[in-house]
């Protein structure tokens, strides 16, 4: 079985996290320089993730499959597991 791909959402789930801590941070820190920093790498990281992601695996959000045809119906959802995938024991909440 090919985790990479699951790998992969978790990075950007955990991203996604960070990136929304360090705004409730700075929305009381406004001023701080570090929290200001920090916020910008996880921004390019979570760009950067995100786009292996898309060009690997396909959209993530539903606006990502705008193109020539309308491609968010096709492949897998970006939140199934492996198994949902290949007709396994679904695992959502284990």
């Amino acid at each position: 079985m090919n985790n990479s791909r699951e790998m992969l959402m978790k990075e950007i789930q955990e991203l996604a996290f960070a990136k929304t801590e360090t705004e409730l941070y700075l929305d009381t820190h406004p001023t701080c320089r570090m929290a200001l920093s920090h916020y910008r790498e996880i921004l390019g990281m979570l760009d950067e993730k995100m786009t292996e992601y898309q060009n690997k695996y396909g959209p993530i959000y539903a606006e990502g499959a705008l193109g020539d045809t309308w491609s968010w119906v096709k492949g897998a959802w970006p939140w199934q597991t492996e198994k949902e995938m290949t007709g396994g024991k679904n695992n959502v909440g284990v």
